[in-house]
């Protein structure tokens, strides 16, 4: 096996390990309820990754709610999301952002944030985001 297989095979186990971490992360804010409907053991969340599938019964096969799914990927969707907007807006000319209201120091602000003229964004709201 050659260096990069294996550092291939490092990287691959750590993506799976923090999308198992991020998916406990979702699972341990919802509601008994909702895990009872999903399937899953509060009390096996409770014991970390480890204790992965979570599945409060492993007899039936059981499939992963797509809402679950979603949820944990949703941050790194909206990341590249803002990225596009941010390089797409430096592509503008100053007079296109002119146009936008936005200029070229403040253009990943109005991206994350929205413009304070137009959305109605203010100082004290861009901490809440």
């Amino acid at each position: 096996m050659s260096i990069f297989n294996s550092i291939k095979e490092a990287f691959i186990r750590a993506s799976v390990h923090n999308g198992k971490v991020r998916a406990r992360q979702e699972l341990i804010n919802m509601s008994d309820r909702q895990l009872e409907d999903f399937g899953f053991s509060k009390e096996l969340l409770l014991e970390g990754v480890k204790a992965w599938p979570w599945r409060a019964d492993t007899g039936s096969e059981t499939t992963v709610s797509a809402v679950v799914v979603n949820a944990s990927a949703k941050p790194v969707q909206d990341q590249r999301i803002i990225s596009q907007a941010i390089n797409e807006l430096s592509s503008y000319t100053d007079r296109e952002l002119a146009e936008l209201g936005v200029t070229r120091n403040g253009i990943e602000e109005a991206v994350r944030y929205g413009r304070p003229a137009v959305e109605g964004v203010f100082e004290s709201h861009k901490h809440a985001a």
